[in-house]
């Protein structure tokens, strides 16, 4: 008999969204862009042999050729070890030159191992979410473990922070189809509440789909790649320089300025990770993006919780306008002539 925590459920795709019809998401002070700033707080919670992975992890490494091995890469190690010696305090000291709300999405494996970053996070005013316990590729995971990886983590969180309310989001990232319904149900079972998801990049604002473990809805936030630092280190196409985002982060910012002038306001997420816009060159172009956005009148600077209870009074969950339910033709066999 199938367990129907663990079977797949599935929302109609969505191609239409707000359509013409966008939504005004009504940005407090009236602000024409909300800015979203994540920073992946991963390092240490890597795939790696010591942690009963298969392979060591070779992924958003300074050298991108390294492949995954069956034993431990000191090389590859040192790559992320870096993002909690350097990158940490110079992003915490970067955003608070500046009094930039941030929400650090946190892996507790990680945390387990830097405790010591806990308390400057907490005191930085930072919201917390969470990642799950492990950074690695859930996609494949019998959905048994990653629940109980999901409430591991959970567990985990509240007793390394002291906090008993979080986590309020969560940003998998490298998810399964089975992560969201899980994390949902985990906070139904510990009747935890849970403000939103941030596991999609199909829209530039939020929206509500019924939600997949309880009545009533799941807001989603969502968050892109394209804004991300993890293309210094990706394979295929990415930054040639730091300037290079720079000017990407810079024009997306005036695109989505733009359309908000015009009367629809959007988002926009920008996805850090300390071992690699901790670089030093790289964060002080990071720099001058925030001496930009700061110097605009109209920008909204929130973390994924400030959007998350913004939207939920202004915009709160309608069954019959949440995304995911438009019905669409079934696929019929197409004939090839002979």
């Amino acid at each position: 008999m199938t367990n129907d925590k663990y079977s797949e459920s599935w929302l109609e795709r969505e191609f239409i969204g707000y359509g013409y019809d966008m939504i005004n998401p009504q940005w407090p002070g009236g602000a024409k862009i909300c800015v979203s700033f994540i920073v992946q707080f991963n390092t240490g919670a890597e795939a790696n042999v010591m942690e009963g992975d298969e392979l060591s992890c070779s992924d958003f490494l300074e050298i991108p050729k390294n492949k995954p091995q069956p034993r431990r890469m000191e090389a590859s190690e040192n790559m992320y070890e870096f993002g909690g010696k350097e990158g940490v305090p110079r992003l915490l000291n970067t955003f608070k030159k500046y009094n930039i709300p941030v929400t650090w999405n946190v892996y507790t494996r990680a945390l387990e191992k830097s405790p010591y970053w806990i308390k400057p996070i907490q005191e930085s005013g930072a919201e917390i979410s969470l990642g799950g316990h492990l950074y690695r590729n859930h996609f494949d995971t019998p959905p048994a473990e990653e629940d109980k990886l999901i409430n591991t983590s959970i567990d985990k969180l509240q007793e390394l922070t002291g906090d008993k309310s979080l986590p309020k989001g969560w940003f998998t990232d490298r998810r399964s189809n089975m992560t969201v319904k899980l994390y949902s149900t985990a906070h139904k079972e510990r009747s935890l509440p849970l403000l939103y998801s941030s596991d999609s990049c199909s829209d530039d604002i939020p929206y509500w789909v019924p939600s997949p473990a309880q009545n009533g809805g799941l807001l989603m936030i969502p968050f892109s790649y394209d804004c991300s630092d993890l293309r210094f280190n990706a394979r295929g196409s990415g930054w040639a320089s730091p300037k290079d985002y720079w000017i990407h982060l810079v024009q997306t910012f005036d695109c989505l300025f733009e359309e908000g002038q015009e009367g629809e306001p959007k988002m926009m997420t920008v996805l850090l990770h300390p071992h690699i816009i901790g670089r030093a060159g790289r964060t002080r172009w990071f720099e001058e993006f925030l001496k930009y956005i700061t110097q605009h009148e109209g920008v909204w600077i929130a973390t994924r919780e400030q959007i998350a209870e913004h939207w939920t009074k202004t915009h709160p969950y309608d069954s019959k306008k949440a995304f995911g339910q438009t019905k669409v033709p079934e696929c019929g066999k197409i004939s090839i002539p002979s």
